[in-house]
């Protein structure tokens, strides 16, 4: 196979039509994000509390992080699927690819971001919730007192500080802490994509039907919010015992067991609605995030490929 055909033109749009669509999805809504990870987290911290303490850019704070960490996963995420369906197409002789080898190569690029790219999500979620950090994550920040230690903890100054600093002081592992609930999390947007999918399918066969070649904004940005709508309710427990992980200073963070063992713990002390905290604001925030990204990626790759002269592929 040539380095070409690794390096596929209709794999790198894809990609970079993902990574521009994710980024300007997250930064329109992330403050709902913020208070999402605040509620998974602490739930006794209220962000009306937050915003008194550490004033109104606290609402994006993090928000460089999460953009870079969003870019670089996204990038490796989309990259990742359509790549592998041109190996799938090229070595099967198939033009379409079939429900259940959409549910293999969505689940293995799954995999393959996670394993890249869970240091910068740890990163990225211990920049949101210390104290007093600069709302971007970089420059000087406050001190950060843990409610564990109760001792003034050196805060991060961004990123690199983080990783570094998780890695020296936790251990280099520390830095996939939550990486086993990432990894059940595969079945997130594996079941995002084939839903998107097959309903995207449907309201293209009605668009024909009515004599129209391409989706209209409305009908993408409803397609990708009732993808991910259902994948989030379906997957939510997980992603509150993944950001506990990543939050904390846990050493066993990475291991299948401590994931089952945080919503053991949660159940025992909140209950069966504390697997769900924070669901009605990561909803609304997944929803808008995911519809606004899937409408700027099919705009994206659709006007390069015209431009290229070149059909689109999915």
């Amino acid at each position: 196979m040539s380095f070409a055909e690794v390096f596929s033109y209709e794999a790198f749009v894809h990609a970079v039509s993902g990574t521009v669509g994710g980024s300007v999805a997250m930064t329109l809504f992330y403050p709902l994000d913020l208070i999402r990870t605040l509620n998974q987290v602490d739930s006794k911290t209220s962000i009306v509390k937050k915003i008194q303490e550490e004033g109104i850019g606290v609402l994006y704070k993090g928000l460089y992080g999460v953009l870079v960490s969003l870019g670089v996963s996204n990038f490796v995420y989309f990259y990742t699927n359509n790549l592998l369906k041109v190996f799938l197409r090229r070595f099967t002789g198939v033009k379409d690819v079939t429900v259940f080898q959409n549910l293999f190569v969505a689940s293995l690029a799954g995999v393959v971001n996670v394993l890249l790219t869970c240091p910068l999500w740890v990163a990225n979620t211990r920049l949101k919730m210390q104290s007093g950090a600069p709302a971007h994550g970089h420059g000087a920040a406050k001190a950060n007192v843990t409610s564990e230690s109760k001792k003034v903890e050196k805060p991060y100054t961004g990123m690199i500080d983080c990783m570094t600093r998780i890695a020296k002081e936790e251990g280099v592992h520390s830095l996939w802490n939550g990486m086993s609930s990432s990894l059940m999390l595969v079945s997130n947007p594996t079941i995002h994509w084939v839903v998107y999918d097959k309903v995207k399918i449907a309201v293209s066969e009605r668009a024909l039907a009515l004599g129209r070649k391409n989706l209209t904004s409305f009908e993408i940005f409803m397609t990708g919010a009732i993808a991910k709508a259902l994948a989030t309710i379906f997957t939510y427990p997980i992603q509150v015992a993944q950001s506990r992980q990543r939050a904390n200073r846990d050493k066993s963070g990475g291991t299948f067991a401590n994931t089952f063992k945080i919503l053991s713990d949660i159940y025992g002390k909140e209950g069966f609605i504390g697997w769900f905290a924070g669901m009605t604001t990561k909803l609304v925030q997944t929803i808008l995030t995911a519809a606004f990204q899937f409408l700027c990626y099919e705009q994206i790759q659709r006007t390069i490929f015209r431009i290229m002269g070149k059909p689109t592929g999915h």
